[in-house]
């Protein structure tokens, strides 16, 4: 996404407590509102479930400095479900809906003096592999597109424009018509990329190993 944009949906910084966003905290931080760490959660939630089976939400947490950082759901009933962090700092078990409206906290903990950093992705649910088929990854652009312009008004001014899939981790790629002709792939900080719009007719993306996550994103700006 363009800086201004990414800046708006996915700057946390900006979201969150000063005190989580830019200062060291202690070893737990309890009681923060689920908003705060999973902004626009609640809107994706609200898609019908049927809208949106090709893409998902991931949010991703590190600690600036590495080390281990924990977190935990807490209802309103005392009851805690720890949200396990993948090795990329995926957060791989979400707040519900009901979790939300039942105003649920979010406890973090981390060894004192921590500081840590966020990042929210929309993602393909198209499987990875080394060889993929254009026209799958095409349908999840346009269903993520379609699915964020019906939530444009809530979000507003900070709404992306969902073009291309940005194949994370696959290092090159090439894109195959429906003829055998091919082309490369353009790369962007060593990640091929995909753009139906700009790369019609294309059926089949070989690239040179499967991509770790397929990241739904706006067309950069020359």
């Amino acid at each position: 996404m363009t800086t201004t944009r990414r800046a708006a949906l996915t700057g946390l910084a900006a979201l969150l407590p000063i005190s989580l966003a830019g200062e060291a905290f202690a070893k737990t931080k309890p009681g923060i509102e689920i908003g705060k760490l999973f902004p626009y959660l609640d809107l994706y939630l609200g898609i019908p479930a049927a809208d949106r089976t090709r893409f998902t939400i991931a949010y991703f947490y590190k600690l600036e400095a590495g080390g281990p950082l924990t977190m935990t759901l807490v209802g309103a009933d005392g009851t805690r479900t720890p949200l396990p962090l993948g090795p990329d700092g995926r957060v791989n078990r979400l707040p519900t809906l009901a979790d939300i409206k039942a105003k649920a906290k979010i406890e973090m903990a981390a060894p004192d003096g921590s500081k840590f950093k966020g990042q929210l992705m929309m993602l393909a649910k198209t499987p990875p592999a080394a060889t993929m088929s254009a026209t799958d990854l095409a349908a999840a652009v346009s269903q993520c597109q379609l699915a964020i312009k019906a939530k444009a008004g809530l979000i507003g001014f900070a709404a992306p424009k969902i073009k291309r899939v940005v194949l994370h981790g696959a290092g090159s790629g090439t894109a195959i018509d429906a003829k055998g002709g091919s082309r490369p792939l353009p790369v962007t900080a060593g990640a091929p990329s995909y753009d139906p719009e700009l790369m019609p007719g294309i059926v089949t993306l070989k690239l040179a190993r499967a991509p770790s996550r397929i990241e739904l994103d706006e067309r950069p700006k020359k």
